[in-house]
């Protein structure tokens, strides 16, 4: 997630409420002013039989779910193929009344909109950014100097033509009768365009392509070969968080299955016979003979050059149908890690929607030949694993990581060498890269506890040790520079805290500093560091430095020790977009030490009262930022669980059923906000699940099932969830067993593999 701070501010500083300041404990009130409701109010009973997800697993996966909503819960996924993690990601960018804002349209679709610009082949999935697009393909009728401008080549298209699968998307573009598929393999995007008989036939390369408004093209090329039937160059693309480095370049060599009739290039709006052109709106146009109405293109992507670009086309070059096949069944076996019972085909299609969406990023960046180019610029060799980059680690530390680690392990150990490499080539853990380079987005490690996370989770064949020296230099040692690794790190040595004096952020910071301190410590453990251990877990105790015992809330801290009152329902300065009720409850890892320095009981209802507020009293429209729980921002992700942390199962049950049933559906506006890289999605599964993790450790605390029956594919053979009288309202546990022995709130990841979880759920609490 990414926001504009000002307007964040503003929006929810008007969304406030009673409470807008908290002075003394005394004067604290938790109930008092606040009416309590059943938050499933309203929520219908789904009382039909539970039956197994039928074959193929495919059919429940819409990938239009995420692609639309408003304001702040626009949920920024797109409908176009790929494969799981792949470079290459074709798909549809659109825009209406000439206009397609960064704020909606970060993965370059939005569903409200009319007309499709043309069809790129790289995007950031779910992000609060708009970055990549550069190279686009775009058919049409007929050719003249206006359709060489930039953005002047769209065509009006309808829902109604559209068709939508993993790994295969289609439609057809209304102005030109021109019908559009697309499919790809890990690093080629392929196209096939079927025009009416008798058209002019001309296809588009347009390399000064951007996906969203703010974007702009560095530089681009292109050079046209008929012999060969290519067209190869690159875009350099400036955008919302790639411009912070300078850029990204993405090389491509598109190939075609006919002969050209005719061919040219163009820029700056002036058309051209020449073959080659260069500048930030660079395109060629070819021209095809009427002798077949259907044109295939196949295009080979790369960060490091042409040649492998190229190499990589020709290594993956198959057929469009072997293509759109491989896609599906790679999809297939990768639903197949999870087997659901469910009372509803809604709940089929979010929950597999879900899946494929924790898929879809991070990014492939290593070519067939293992070369990448990495966060430092220069070209390396991935040896043993492929490289992957676009870590939106802020987000997706806490629910994308640790369910790919559970599922799909081999995946998280690539994941977490590509880490590494980019520690080790940089000099850093990164906190958010992208393409080729470092953004320094957001704040805090989430690359360490991602690290943490699977090391001590018995994911191990990479670099830890390496890794680890690297993170524990970043935790330890001021930055030399300006890129990547921990800011503010001497003051936060020194003080146990990041003060307030540094700049943005310092609370927040200080909270996710005391998150991967303690998941560093476990990494430290697992690798033999007792002293370093002990060390990193005396300082994930970090958060009671900015505790303020008057108003129980977190709270930046000057240099002096000296605190103001918080304003716990408006964003400042002092968190990462959050109020300090969304950080109320931030340290997942030691949720225990919190409630005991304010208060059990007190721990439980100020929790309660945080979701009392945001369903039950709050007039907070759902596409504006809650002031108390907003489902769409990481911060509030554990809020719901903190319960169960302590004890208080119920609550976790009434809570996460609240946010699963209410938040989320099989509509394109079915995410509560931006999917960020898969983390809402992951979210939603585990809180479906009856499970979730504390990211940075091997524990995991339990909530309630809304499958009655679920299989989880596990490396150490599978874990079945049973929940047989689960329904929508069925949710509070009496008893919890794991292979018939009755357990508490928490399991440890060892607990899960070749394991059966059975919950006896019942309509009203205890």
């Amino acid at each position: 997630m990414r926001r504009a701070p000002l307007l964040l501010a503003l929006i929810v500083a008007a969304c406030g409420s009673e409470d807008a300041r908290v002075a003394a404990p005394e004067r604290v009130r938790v109930d008092d002013d606040d009416v309590f409701c059943d938050p499933l109010d309203g929520v219908s009973e789904e009382a039909a039989p539970a039956t197994p997800s039928a074959e193929p697993l495919t059919q429940w996966v819409d990938p239009r779910i995420g692609t639309g909503g408003v304001g702040f819960a626009v949920g920024t996924t797109y409908p176009g193929p790929q494969m799981p993690f792949g470079l290459a990601k074709p798909g549809p960018d659109t825009s209406k009344l000439g206009r397609s804002e960064g704020f909606s349209h970060c993965s370059g679709y939005a569903y409200g909109d009319d007309v499709i610009e043309a069809f790129s082949l790289a995007r950031l999935h779910g992000a609060g950014i708009a970055d990549y697009g550069g190279v686009a393909l775009m058919p049409t009728v007929g050719m003249n100097a206006a359709k060489a401008r930039p953005r002047a080549h769209g065509s009006r298209f309808s829902h109604d033509s559209e068709i939508a699968n993993p790994g295969y998307y289609a439609v057809t573009l209304a102005d030109t009768n021109v019908r559009v598929e697309l499919t790809a393999t890990p690093r080629v995007a392929l196209m096939r365009f079927a025009f009416p008989a008798g058209a002019d036939e001309v296809v588009l390369l347009d390399a000064g392509h951007v996906l969203a408004d703010g974007n702009t093209i560095a530089s681009a090329e292109v050079t046209v070969d008929p012999a060969t039937r290519e067209v190869s160059g690159f875009s350099h693309v400036n955008g919302s968080y790639s411009s912070r480095f300078g850029g990204v370049r993405l090389y491509f060599a598109a190939r075609f299955d006919r002969a050209f009739a005719a061919q040219g290039t163009y820029g700056g709006g002036v058309m051209s016979e020449a073959t080659a052109a260069s500048g930030a709106d660079a395109g060629a146009y070819l021209h095809f003979d009427a002798s077949s109405d259907v044109i295939e293109a196949s295009v080979g992507l790369s960060f490091v050059d042409v040649a492998h670009a190229r190499a990589n086309l020709e290594a993956e070059r198959i057929s469009f149908e072997a293509a759109r096949a491989e896609a599906d069944r790679a999809w297939n076996a990768r639903l197949g890690a999870l087997r659901i019972d469910a009372r509803s085909d809604r709940d089929r299609r979010i929950a597999y929607t879900a899946l494929y969406h924790t898929s879809m990023m991070p990014t492939l960046a290593s070519d067939v030949d293992g070369a990448y180019r990495g966060i430092d610029g220069q070209v390396h060799r991935a040896e043993g694993f492929r490289y992957f980059t676009d870590f939106s680690l802020w987000d997706t530390y806490r629910t994308m990581h640790p369910l790919v680690t559970l599922l799909y392990p081999s995946d998280a150990r690539e994941l977490a060498a590509s880490l590494a490499a980019m520690a080790r080539d940089g000099g850093f853990v990164p906190r958010w890269p992208l393409g080729t380079g470092e953004t320094g987005g957001m704040v805090g490690d989430g690359g360490t506890i991602v690290l943490a996370d699977t090391y001590v989770k018995g994911v191990r064949d990479w670099d830890a040790a390496g890794a680890y020296e690297i993170a524990k230099r970043q935790a330890t040692t001021p930055k030399a520079d300006g890129k990547g690794g921990r800011e503010s790190i001497a003051e936060y040595v020194a003080l146990g805290y990041v003060p307030k004096e540094t700049g943005s952020n310092s609370a927040g910071i200080t909270l996710e500093y005391a998150s991967a301190d303690h998941a560093l410590g476990d990494l430290a453990a697992a690798l033999g560091h007792g002293a370093d251990a002990d060390l990193f877990h005396a300082r994930g105790k970090n958060w009671e430095k900015i505790y303020d015992e008057r108003s129980r809330f977190f709270v930046a801290r000057r240099r002096d020790g000296t605190m103001e009152e918080p304003i716990p329902t408006a964003m400042s300065t002092d968190f990462s977009e959050g109020t300090p009720w969304h950080y109320a409850f931030m340290v997942p890892h030691d949720a225990e030490g919190l409630a005991a320095r304010m208060g059990r009981e007190m721990f439980l209802a100020r929790a309660e009262q945080l979701f009392t507020r945001a369903a039950c009293n709050a007039s907070t429209p759902a596409f504006l930022p809650n002031p108390y729980y907003w489902p769409s921002n990481e911060p509030v992700l554990f809020s719901g669980w903190v319960f169960s942390a302590v004890g208080d199962h119920e609550r976790t049950a009434r809570w996460t059923r609240w946010t699963a049933l209410t938040h989320y559906a099989d509509t394109p506006d079915g995410l509560p906000g931006n999917d960020d890289g898969g983390t809402m999605s992951a979210f939603y599964l585990f809180a479906t699940l009856g499970l979730y993790p504390i990211a940075g450790t091997d524990r995991y605390v339990l909530g309630a099932p809304l499958f009655p029956r679920a299989i989880l594919a596990l490396a150490g053979g599978p874990l079945v969830i049973e929940a047989p009288t689960a329904t929508n309202l069925r949710r509070f546990p009496r008893k919890v067993t794991r292979d018939g022995v009755p357990v508490g709130t928490l399991l440890r990841h060892a607990d899960l593999a070749n394991a059966t979880l059975s919950f006896e759920l019942e309509a009203t609490p205890r």
